[in-house]
């Protein structure tokens, strides 16, 4: 291949990037098993394990970088589609809407056996603004049973949705607005500097309300769904493939970094973290996605491998049921713990248990529930898909 020639050639429209399922399925099992595989103690192995499960938090900057690459690479190639608001949002709300708003339909029907105790804000996040609410009061991430403990709701994950959701609403307004190119990379690239310094100076400021808000709220994450948005940008540009080529470097310094900082300290709510951390992660991030777009490549190979890349479909709705019944899964846990006299056996049967369990209720409410919204996407397909069937990678 010549240096002047491109390796992103256009390609059809409606084909995915397959290795990106498996970047989902390794983003959901590290937020898996930082909720869960904790408690185990003793032993080096145990401990370095518990080390590693502690930093799976990170898989949810992982989603927003791929969320910010996918959703502004649909929005740039389809800017000048006539229906582009239409089409965007009637696409979004058959993915996203029909499991979130399963989930809320079931605990109503629930309620009369467990007794909820529904507050109002609760219910603000149907409008996907509870994050509002429930960074002020964190008992808002939870659902109380009335009559039985075990049977309390926690939806403390549902604020990453609240701030994907309010980022769909915002961006797709910038990318019909500005259109060109380099003038959007410049806009998010300004957002994001303004995002990291708005972190640090109320890190400085005030910071017992940044430890409270930062992680959980939109004006302090657009860096790491921006930064998303600017590979998906440089990649349909005339250097896309030089730009691809160096995602290593990306992948390898920011990881780098990464390393040194959870070292330090691998709770997200450190000082370091909420500041430039959440930004190196998110370099990191988009490094990775880069490296995997690659055909033959080693990330490709590795994530997308078949297991990961059926994991990754059903990633989405695993990641909302997930953690929804965890505390019934700790008393599974203490009562395995009394039966094999083992935390570390206990642990593994829960754990897996969970997982699979998980997975299968995923799986069927993808296959049963979902897939009938899904197929009503024909109805919102974009010109572009319909005449050319191709991504628009342009130069200008």
């Amino acid at each position: 291949m010549s240096s002047s020639s491109r390796y992103f050639a256009p390609i059809d429209f409606k084909t995915r990037f397959p290795a990106l399922d498996g970047i989902r399925a390794l983003a959901v099992t590290m937020v898996f098993f930082a909720h869960y595989g904790g408690g185990s103690h003793g032993g080096h192995v145990l401990r370095i394990l518990d080390a590693i499960r502690k930093c799976g938090w990170m898989g949810v900057d992982i989603f927003f970088v791929l969320s910010g690459f996918l959703i502004t690479g649909i929005l740039f190639d389809t800017r000048n589609d006539p229906k582009f608001f239409r089409r965007f949002f009637a696409r979004r709300t058959l993915r996203i809407f029909p499991v979130f708003y399963l989930v809320f339909a079931v605990l109503l029907l629930l309620t009369p056996i467990f007794q909820y105790q529904w507050r109002w804000q609760h219910f603000t996040f149907l409008l996907y603004i509870g994050n509002f609410f429930a960074n002020r009061d964190f008992n808002f991430y939870t659902l109380v049973s009335g009559n039985h403990p075990s049977a309390v709701v926690f939806l403390s994950h549902l604020w990453s949705l609240c701030v994907e959701e309010q980022f769909y609403l915002l961006w797709p307004i910038a990318v019909w607005a500005i259109r060109d190119r380099v003038r959007l990379l410049w806009t998010a690239g300004g957002i994001s500097l303004c995002t990291l310094l708005a972190r640090v100076l109320l890190l400085h400021f005030h910071p017992v309300f940044a430890s409270r808000y930062i992680l959980r709220t939109l004006v302090f994450r657009l860096d790491t769904l921006l930064i998303g948005a600017m590979l998906a940008l440089l990649l349909r540009g005339p250097g896309a493939d030089w730009w691809q080529r160096h995602c290593k470097w990306a992948l390898a310094g920011c990881g780098t970094l990464v390393a040194i900082l959870l070292i330090s300290s691998s709770n997200p709510d450190s000082p370091r973290m909420l500041g430039f951390g959440l930004t190196v992660i998110a370099l990191a991030s988009a490094g990775l996605i880069g490296v995997t777009l690659r055909p033959g490549s080693f990330a490709f190979r590795l994530f997308y491998l078949r297991p990961l890349r059926i994991m990754g479909k059903y990633s989405y709705g695993f990641y909302i049921y997930h953690l929804l019944y965890s505390w019934a899964w700790i008393q599974f846990l203490i009562f395995m713990t009394q039966k094999t006299h083992s935390l570390a056996i206990a642990g593994a049967i829960s754990l897996t248990s969970s997982f699979v369990i998980t997975f299968l209720v995923s799986k069927l409410s993808y296959d049963l529930f979902e897939v009938r919204f899904l197929q009503y996407k024909k109805h919102f397909e974009y010109d572009s898909e319909v005449v050319e069937h191709k991504h628009a990678f342009t130069t200008k």
